[in-house]
């Protein structure tokens, strides 16, 4: 092989022992599953698949163990007659059988079945493919190799989502055939019986997913089907195929880009289909471009909710007038994710330009860069972190100047520290390389160049120059010193905002100011120096104007006593629609805090039109500004309370309860508190006060659910990613929460104990605590039922039967609404009702 460099031929000979060696070191025996089993319990309930144990005589033996999971396609097909090529059934035998009719398989491996599917590739859905992947996995924790047969129409797209979705480094091998099984001439026992020897041969481990027909062997991120009827369809353009199967000879010709990376941290992608369920992969489309093309494919495809699209354009990826215009829209309009291709099938599209939505495919073609963009959306919603993967593990670049490139330990994150309104620092860990790391560089969003270089030594930089209110985000790079640039680590924060005046500009002066609020946005809103408004992102799913106007006069006069001390003007907040915000508002006053003697302090309040009476929301005081948080509209100012030493410092726990509160009398749950504070579930606030509008954290509710069960045995662990957030006060009732199966936690291993606790969360635990038989298919008769996540609907409507729970107004249960103190309190006191 005279094109082989003899320097390359000595690097390529060192990186495989190096990589042998890190196989040996990292997987051992165990395989993967010692992987999760470092890594903590699954995030999600994840499907458990029939694979077949080895046989005790497969274990004595000496051939490797290969596991053929049938899904059907052409290779599995009964044709209309011996001389139907075309004429046929696809996905007809069980892959039992026809493993079973190969002549000679006993003396390449030991081989068993498992028949996941029988059906045309084109009849799989991703949430199928999701299973199918898990389904590998797990026969990879047993078996040397695994072969997946399939359809040839999308193969190619099939194993590229097993080659950036399985976690094992051993062999996967996909293959099927042109002509059926049972017709003169057939490809299909050839090409089944090649893919068991491949995988048995243990060649291809640290490839990642190879696809095996016609003896050819290809890395399935390149490859794709050429022609719709010959045997030899499959070609690697541009940078040809891995090797060749010639009878007993198998041939590996060159590395792909995964084997290049054998046995280091960034070989594994980070698309972990553990930790996310099918329901997480988002709708992604294809759109072709041609002459004159218009941008109503663009716009349908929008229309019918796809939240990214891949355009396969002309040349090196160009765009007609009227689909850019369409593209921009929908950018402008749904902030939907784009990646640029070429339908010539071939060609690098390289990155360009300075918007974020628009990724560069490289070499992968239109349905190869629809899986990535896919996986990439599944796994995060930050643009900076999407492109990075697409130029790392979309691109597989490979460095001959390395023989151990630099790269990142399993698990490294950038971290973001010390925000103010104009810098903030970053922390990264040590980067992994085989020589020395040079330099670290930084790259902030939006920005081809680094915005600064720190030294190989460095574990931290301050970045400065940065704008109050506003997002960033940063990446970090390692570089070793033959130049080689790792993959990055990725960070989001926003700086803090000016304390009155957020987000630049004059303050507004007025009465009274009208905003407009984009839906599922969020925004800022400064009434002078006297009240800042923050609307939360995704708090309202509708476009909605929000009014702000400082009363005066009688309006004030006539919600106010001789005996209350405003501290601040009186703001009354209105909005145009009816549906409630979903997520609390944020209110910041700045009050008069030399007005206040001593012993008083500042507190926010709501007045309650129906009582006419102020209730307090309380407050975060600091100097003379104090925030609060609101789940409702309507009148707010600051007024002076008294004050008394505080307890514990704990949410709700006061030395000394009482069941008179200050703020109750007359409250619809009033009773409920008066009782549930008898019973030793809750307890009311150091200054007299219950708070019955102030929203519960996820933490606080789950001490009150366990005061309520009377939970006093030990609870479960707690190995949540976030276990250390939770308070002393909360850790022993969350523990017995997680034991009682009332928790599980988010996909991604937090608890989030400060987290504001939807409604429908707070009901999905009270109906896993009363052990309530729970139908995920059944309607739950209220008004916003569409709004109602699948994994909640059941609990709500159990709930609801139960009468533990009723709705909002307008008959809406707000599912995505916070639960206030009062809320909270009388579901749990009706929940015992019926204990």
């Amino acid at each position: 092989m005279k094109w082989i460099h003899t320097k390359w031929n000595r690097r390529l000979y060192a990186s495989l022992l190096i990589a042998t060696l890190l196989s040996v070191m990292i997987w051992g025996a165990a395989g993967p599953a010692a992987v999760v089993a470092a890594e903590g319990e699954p995030s999600v309930q994840l499907p458990v698949f029939p694979i077949p144990p080895l046989k005790d005589e497969f274990k004595q033996s000496p051939l490797p163990n290969v596991l053929v999971i049938g899904t059907g396609g052409t290779l599995a097909g009964k044709a209309a007659d011996a001389t139907s090529f075309q004429n046929y059934r696809a996905g007809t035998y069980e892959i039992e059988r026809l493993v079973g009719e190969l002549p000679g398989k006993d003396k390449i491996a030991d081989v068993a079945t498992y028949q996941f599917g029988n059906k045309g590739s084109g009849g799989y859905t991703f949430g199928e493919l999701y299973d199918l992947s898990l389904a590998v996995d797990q026969a990879l924790e047993t078996y040397d190799g695994v072969v997946v047969t399939t359809g040839t129409d999308t193969m190619e797209e099939i194993g590229y989502f097993l080659d950036l979705t399985v976690r094992s480094p051993k062999p996967v091998v996909i293959t099927g055939a042109m002509r059926p099984w049972d017709v003169i001439g057939t490809d299909a026992p050839a090409n089944l019986y090649n893919a068991i020897k491949l995988a048995g041969s243990g060649k291809t481990k640290w490839f990642g997913t190879v696809l095996m027909l016609n003896d050819v062997i290809h890395s399935v991120r390149e490859v794709t089907k050429s022609n719709a009827h010959r045997m030899d369809t499959f070609e690697t353009k541009m940078v040809g195929a891995l090797g060749y199967i010639d009878e007993k000879n198998i041939r590996i010709y060159r590395l792909n880009g995964r084997a290049m990376k054998a046995g280091k941290s960034n070989w594994q992608t980070p698309f972990d289909l553990r930790k996310i369920t099918k329901e997480q992969l988002p709708l992604v489309e294809i759109a072709y471009v041609y002459q004159d093309a218009g941008g109503g494919a663009i716009r349908g495809l929008v229309a019918d909710g796809a939240q990214g699209i891949v355009t396969a354009g002309t040349g090196a990826g160009g765009l007609s007038a009227k689909m850019s215009a369409a593209r921009n829209e929908a950018i402008r309009d749904k902030d939907i994710m784009f990646v640029t291709t070429t339908r010539t099938g071939s060609g690098t599209m390289y990155p360009g330009g300075n918007n974020s939505n628009i990724l560069a495919g490289d070499s992968l073609n239109a349905q190869h860069a629809r899986v990535m963009l896919m996986l990439a959306m599944a796994f995060t919603k930050d643009k900076a972190v999407m492109k990075d993967w697409f130029a790392t593990f979309g691109t597989q670049d490979i460095d001959m100047n390395n023989e151990i490139a630099v790269g990142w330990e399993l698990g490294a994150k950038l971290e973001v520290a010390d925000v103010g309104q104009t810098k903030l620092t970053l922390k990264w860990p040590a980067a992994s390389s085989g020589g020395q790391v040079k330099v670290y560089r930084i790259y902030q969003e939006g920005n081809a160049s680094p915005v600064l270089i720190v030294p190989g030594n460095a574990r931290s930089a301050e970045i400065t120059g940065l704008k109050a209110d506003t997002a960033y985000s940063f990446t970090v790079k390692a570089v070793d010193l033959a130049g080689s640039e790792s993959s990055g680590l990725t960070a989001s924060a926003r700086t803090t905002a000016h304390p009155f005046y957020p987000g630049g500009g004059a303050p507004v002066t007025s009465g009274k100011s009208e905003y407009t609020i984009e839906a599922g946005s969020g925004k800022k809103l400064s009434i002078g120096d006297e009240l800042i408004v923050e609307v939360p992102a995704g708090a309202i799913d509708q476009e909605v104007k929000l009014t702000i106007e400082k009363l005066s006069g009688a309006s004030v006069a006539n919600v106010m006593t001789d005996a209350q001390k405003l501290l601040s003007a009186v703001f009354e907040i209105t909005k145009n629609v009816e549906p409630e915000f979903s997520k609390p508002l944020k209110l910041t006053f700045t009050f008069d805090s030399a007005a206040l003697k001593q012993k008083e302090k500042a507190a926010v309040f709501y007045y309650d039109e129906s009582k006419k009476a102020w209730i307090e929301l309380g407050g975060q005081v600091e100097g003379a500004v104090i925030t609060a948080e609101t789940s409702r509209l309507g009148k707010f100012a600051v007024l002076a309370v008294a004050e008394t030493p505080s307890g514990t410092g704990q949410p709700e726990e006061p030395e000394q309860p009482t069941v008179v509160f200050s703020d109750t009398a007359g409250h619809w749950a009033a009773s409920k508190i008066a009782e549930a504070v008898k019973l030793g579930i809750t307890k009311g606030y150091p200054d007299g006060a219950f708070k019955p509008e102030q929203t519960v954290t996820r933490a606080e509710f789950a001490v009150l659910l366990m005061n309520a069960l009377k939970s006093d045995g030990a609870g479960g662990e707690l190995n949540f990613a976030d276990s250390g957030q939770i308070g002393a006060w909360a850790r022993e009732a969350v523990a017995q929460a997680v034991k009682a199966g009332v928790i599980n936690g988010y996909n991604d291993h937090t608890f989030r104990p400060d987290e504001r606790i939807t409604r429908a969360e707070m009901v999905a635990m009270i109906a896993k605590a009363l052990k309530l038989p729970v139908d995920g298919n059944a309607a739950t008769g209220f008004a916003d039922d569409k709004d109602i996540p699948a994994w909640a609907k059941g609990a709500v409507n159990a709930v609801k039967d139960q009468a533990l729970v009723q709705g909002r107004g307008g008959n809406r249960f707000a599912p995505q609404g916070t639960a206030t103190r009062a809320e909270a309190v009388t579901v749990i006191m009706n929940m015992l009702e019926k204990k």
